[in-house]
């Protein structure tokens, strides 16, 4: 099952300057915990190539500094939307959840929110192409509360299941062992701000499922699955809570980054940057090229801004273009920018992704 929270702030002046803060242990309460209409929007970046930039420092008991404010590079939206699980897909295995989370296609998770901080109540999930829903029991934590450094808890939990495949009834079998620790604290930059204060909390997880086919009194195993995911996340005590969060693989290479870019308490759609574009060459001195493709016919605009979120070129306004890849190659060095970080936003048909630029 993919992470179920992801994501968390307000569109908060790029790279805000602060100056020496006092760092302070964090404790993280119930306010930190979602509730329906809360929307956050991540940018993550899963580039091969841009993963080694991501690296975390040991856990510690004194405040700490950490700086991802020029690592992204070909980041993409993953938002994530809160809702109610009434209606969703195998909410009835869930009359507890209060919380509705779309997993992409057919998947679904559900969560407890409440006093004692945000649980994974289960999901329901497509399993060898059919819906199956596995309740965890008891519930393991997102984000227990209240929370603070050197806190830890441990749950181990199961869930199972049976379903129909091939006119065949299939048993699936869920187990796992869920580790949550409030390791360090201190502040983290991202590209979208600076945040004073923050916990930053350790989690992994070992799963293993199995998946069998009964025949009658006996069933026979068609699948074993075991994985092991460790996930590092940066939370401030308040509704956007969520700014930074790393994934690592159980070798401890980072395979996802990603930073709170926007947070929305409203009910409304968010739209999912699923097209690709590219920045090339970067770093540049002299010219670069946005290449894209749009999908069907499209409004395109394109805009570059500085890491103080101030607009410092209009290189697409609103335009008119034919579906099919495009290429537009942009003269930096007729601009006249000062050397440094750039991000250049794209938007088709009201889609935004952001990329950054390397003016050398």
């Amino acid at each position: 099952m993919n992470k179920l929270y992801i994501s968390l702030s307000v569109f908060a002046t790029l790279a805000l300057s602060i100056g020496a803060v006092a760092q302070t242990s964090t404790t993280i309460t119930a306010a930190a915990s979602p509730t329906v209409g809360y929307i956050y929007n991540m940018a993550a970046d899963t580039t091969p190539a841009d993963m080694p930039s991501f690296t975390v420092s040991v856990g510690s008991t004194t405040a700490q500094t950490w700086d991802f404010s020029q690592d992204f590079s070909a980041v993409y939206g993953s938002p994530v939307s809160f809702v109610a699980p009434a209606g969703k897909p195998g909410a009835t295995t869930f009359p507890n959840s209060n919380l509705a989370v779309n997993q992409g296609g057919n998947n679904w998770g559900y969560l407890i929110a409440g006093t004692n901080g945000l649980f994974i109540d289960g999901g329901d999930v497509s399993v060898q192409g059919t819906s199956a829903a596995l309740d965890f029991i008891p519930n393991p934590p997102q984000l227990p509360t209240p929370f603070t450094i050197g806190t830890t808890t441990t749950v181990v939990y199961t869930a199972s299941t049976t379903t129909t495949y091939s006119s065949n009834t299939v048993l699936i079998k869920h187990h796992g062992v869920r580790t949550v620790t409030a390791d360090a604290f201190g502040m983290v930059t991202t590209p979208a701000g600076t945040y004073s204060n923050t916990l930053r909390v350790l989690t992994h997880e070992i799963t293993w499922d199995s998946i069998s086919v009964l025949l009658g009194p006996f069933s026979t195993p068609i699948k074993q699955i075991y994985d092991t995911t460790t996930n590092y996340s940066w939370y401030q005590n308040t509704p956007d809570a969520l700014v930074m969060s790393i994934d690592q693989s159980t070798a401890g290479k980072t395979t996802k980054a990603q930073y709170l870019q926007t947070f929305s308490n409203a009910i409304n759609t968010i739209k999912h940057a699923d097209f690709a574009a590219n920045l090339y060459p970067n770093p540049t001195n002299t010219i670069t090229n946005l290449a894209y493709e749009n999908a069907t016919a499209a409004r395109v605009s394109a805009s570059i801004f500085d890491l103080t979120g101030r607009q410092v070129a209009t290189l697409l306004n609103n335009q008119q273009q034919a579906a099919g890849k495009q290429t537009l190659t942009v003269d930096v060095a007729n601009l006249q920018l000062p050397q440094g970080l750039y991000m250049v936003q794209l938007t088709i048909n009201g889609t935004t992704k952001t990329l950054k630029l390397n003016i050398q």
